[in-house]
């Protein structure tokens, strides 16, 4: 009964934190825009959320060896409330800054602090990454739509919805099950685990998965739009892409665990390998279409296996620090692949700062260990 009552709780958490950012998505860059900020400056309030995102995983490990993961869920679904309270009450540029330092925290804490708990839950790690994941993408698929509607009364309501969603979710987190905190001193630190087979692919993997999604939310749909997909068109292929991920997650649900370093590492080639072939294809609707969708059933996979993966690897009191560790790799990529891109288009086509990014991620899959995961004794 305690374990069914954690998961629904854990699991009412993460939709209302998703649901939450589904509805920020639309709303914030709207809610800029009619401020009076030009592109330029939504850009950068974009980025400080993802610079503030970044900055915070480097600390994970610190964190989760000192408070209990339900206690980081609640901090930071309380922080994620607080900061589209403060876009309600004004749009001025220092508290639009905060306001974004506070969501990019916010988001780190939140996904790995929900990630530690789904591991240590009952039953295969995989299965509860996955449910944590479908959940998840289930309210930021929602939350674009729901943001729309209640912007029609005004953005300001919106965004209100959207802090009630995350409080939401820190009530929610009051009912999960008190996990105590990682002890550190057992852990290899992230040097010692990064050497090792399993984390070291799941973290590569975690790379290859983020410059695929910072591409469909950049790059991609420029190139789509300039072969004449139209917006439209544009829009139903990434959802579509979207949706493939979801599905490949439901597919992979009760994937045995010693496939998962094959899984991971073919999952990371197939996303970089879609990436490439989207910037070389010749520009027809099907071709792409395809494309995307394999794409993102691969980054998909990534996104929950590799997690899985590098905690598989950890000893028991490591899986926070691997956990963190692959989801900071992740999020340098959403980060430094487009800057990547960006810069590249001064020399380069986009089709070729594309391609080239996507080789240049991919090289390292070759290097990294054999993908096989020998689980550790804690302290190893």
């Amino acid at each position: 009964m305690a374990g069914s009552t954690d998961r629904m709780a854990a699991l009412t958490a993460v939709f209302g934190f998703s649901l939450s950012l589904g509805v920020a998505t639309v709303s914030i860059p709207l809610l800029a825009l009619s401020a009076g900020y030009d592109p330029a400056a939504v850009g950068f309030l974009v980025a400080t959320s993802a610079a503030s995102q970044f900055g915070a995983r480097l600390t994970l490990p610190i964190l989760l060896g000192r408070f209990a993961d339900r206690s980081l869920i609640g901090a930071s679904s309380l922080l994620m409330a607080m900061a589209f309270v403060l876009l309600v009450t004004s749009t001025a540029l220092p508290v639009f800054v905060v306001a974004q330092l506070c969501a990019g925290a916010a988001r780190a804490i939140f996904w790995t602090s929900s990630q530690t708990h789904a591991v240590r839950g009952d039953g295969p790690a995989v299965r509860g990454l996955v449910d944590l994941n479908v959940i998840g993408n289930t309210g930021t698929l929602a939350g674009p739509a729901l943001g729309g509607m209640l912007a029609v009364f005004g953005l300001p309501v919106a965004l209100a919805a959207a802090a009630l969603g995350a409080a939401g979710a820190a009530v929610a987190a009051v009912f999960m099950r008190p996990l105590p905190p990682y002890d550190r001193t057992q852990s290899a630190g992230t040097v010692g685990l990064l050497s090792r087979d399993g984390v070291d692919v799941a973290c590569w993997a975690s790379v290859a998965g983020g410059t695929w999604w910072s591409m469909i939310g950049s790059y991609i749909p420029v190139i789509l739009v300039g072969a004449g997909l139209g917006t439209i068109g544009t829009g139903w292929l990434v959802s579509g892409s979207e949706a493939a991920g979801m599905i490949a997650l439901l597919v992979l649900r009760r994937l045995p665990e010693r496939r998962i370093g094959r899984v991971v590492r073919g999952a990371g080639f197939v996303a970089i390998g879609a990436l490439i072939g989207v910037a070389v294809a010749p520009a027809r609707p099907e071709v792409y279409a395809l494309l995307l969708a394999v794409g993102g059933a691969a980054s998909g996979t990534v996104t929950t296996l590799a997690p899985a993966m590098a905690s598989l690897a950890a000893g028991p009191n490591e899986q926070g620090d691997a956990l963190a560790l692959s989801g900071t790799f992740r999020a340098g990529a959403l980060f430094a692949a487009p800057a990547a891109v960006g810069s590249l288009l001064v020399v380069l086509p986009i089709a070729g700062a594309l391609a080239l990014v996507g080789a240049i991620v991919a090289l390292p899959g070759v290097a990294v260990g054999s993908g096989r995961i020998r689980r550790r004794p804690s302290g190893s």
